[in-house]
Order: structure tokens, then sequence, then C-alpha cells
């Protein structure tokens, strides 16, 4: 059996020199896919954060919508709600405003209501026109009792003289007149003042949580309206 070629002094470094390189080589894929490891994990890290936030983003941007969306939503009910209201309002006073007329004469033909009529009037009348001699216009259906008890207020509250006269053109109501100044207390004069009657009507309205008008009767104005004039 033959011994062993011995190997030159340039094989051995040959094998030395490749050894090193495929030291360094295997350092180096090492130190590389430590890297790649560590910027792949950077970069998921980076990717779930920016991730993250587009979703915060996203979430807030959407509450944003939401919440616009709920405002204009309300403000839209709140709109038709208040047209609701504005047009049952209107219906309302139409329905009133078509009725209050007869109602009043009504009144005017009761002979109890006819009585507190004249009275409330005079009572009225008394703090514009005491210390003058009146003339009462009235309307038809005022009766013996009715003057006299008209009168005695109107002289117990300073009326210097009454004078009772008829104005077949009223339907309804009287006209207390001294010179210079007219106290209107037919129903022309009591719904003169359009927006009072309009307001106690809607007051009184609510007040009784009434849901419609139809077969209500409407609310009688309370005060007359007063006009300076001549006698």
């Amino acid at each position: 059996m033959s011994s062993p070629v011995p190997r030159s002094v340039l094989d051995a470094q040959i094998e030395a020199m490749l050894e090193r390189v495929n030291e360094h080589r295997e350092r180096r894929a090492g130190e590389i896919r430590t890297k790649a490891a560590a910027q792949s994990l950077e970069i998921l890290r980076s990717a779930r954060t920016e991730a993250r936030e587009s979703l915060h983003r996203a979430v807030a941007r959407e509450r944003a919508r939401m919440a616009q969306s709920l405002r204009q939503a309300e403000a839209r009910a709140e709109l038709e709600s208040r047209r609701r209201a504005q047009l049952e309002t209107r219906t309302l006073l139409k329905h009133m405003w078509e009725k209050v007329a007869a109602v009043l004469e009504s009144r005017w033909r009761n002979d109890a209501e006819r009585s507190e009529w004249i009275q409330a009037a005079v009572g009225e009348a008394a703090q514009l026109l005491a210390g003058q001699s009146w003339r009462i216009e009235h309307a038809a259906g005022v009766s013996a009792e009715d003057r006299r008890g008209g009168e005695r207020r109107a002289l117990t509250l300073g009326a210097r003289a009454v004078e009772w006269q008829l104005d077949a053109q009223l339907a309804a109501g009287l006209r207390v007149r001294s010179p210079g100044a007219c106290l209107d207390a037919t129903v022309a004069g009591l719904l003169a003042r359009r927006e009072e009657v309009e307001a106690a009507f809607l007051s009184e309205y609510r007040a009784l949580g009434s849901a419609r008008l139809p077969g209500r009767q409407a609310a009688e104005p309370a005060v007359p309206s007063v006009a300076a004039d001549g006698p």
C-alpha cells in the first residue's frame, strides 16, 4: 500500500483561505438574516401602527359623518315639527275666525250673557269716559232691565248721564260714546285686535289640552277695543 501524497503548502493555504471565506460568508449571511428579520419586524410593527391609526381615522371620520347626519336629521325633524305646528295653528285660527263672530252673536241673544256683556263694557268705559255724558249705541235685544242695570252701573262709576240709542246695523254688542272718545264693544270692536284675540284663543286652547277645534265653542275675547272718536 502506497503512502499518501503530502499536501503542498499552497494547498494548505488555499484550504485555509476557503475555510475563512466560508466562515465569513456564514457570519455575513447570519448578520444579513438578523438584520432582515429586524427590518421585517419593524416593517410589521410600522404597518400595524399605520393600520391602527388608519382605522382610528376611519372610525373618527365615520363617527363625525354619523354625528353630522344625526344633527341634520334632528334639524329636519325640528323643522318638520315646526311646520306641522304652524300648519295646525293656522288651521285652528282659521276655524276660530270662522266661528267666533257667530259665537259672540249667540251670546248677545242670551239674556244672562248679554247682561254680563253690557256690564263689562260699562266697566271698561268708566275707566276712559268718567265724568262725561254717555251715548250707548246698541244692537237689538237690549231689554229695559239691561238698560236699568247698565245705567245704574254707569252712574255709579262716574258717568254724568246715559242715553241709549238702538243701532239696527249692529248684529251684537254696543258702543259707548262721549265727546272725543268711543269704547267699541261690538263684535267688530271685540275682534279688532286680531293678534291679541288669536293669542288669547291659543293660550286658552292649549291650557285646555284640546286636540282640535271642530265641535268646540270658540273662546270669547274678554277686552273690548278702545278707539278715539267723536261724539
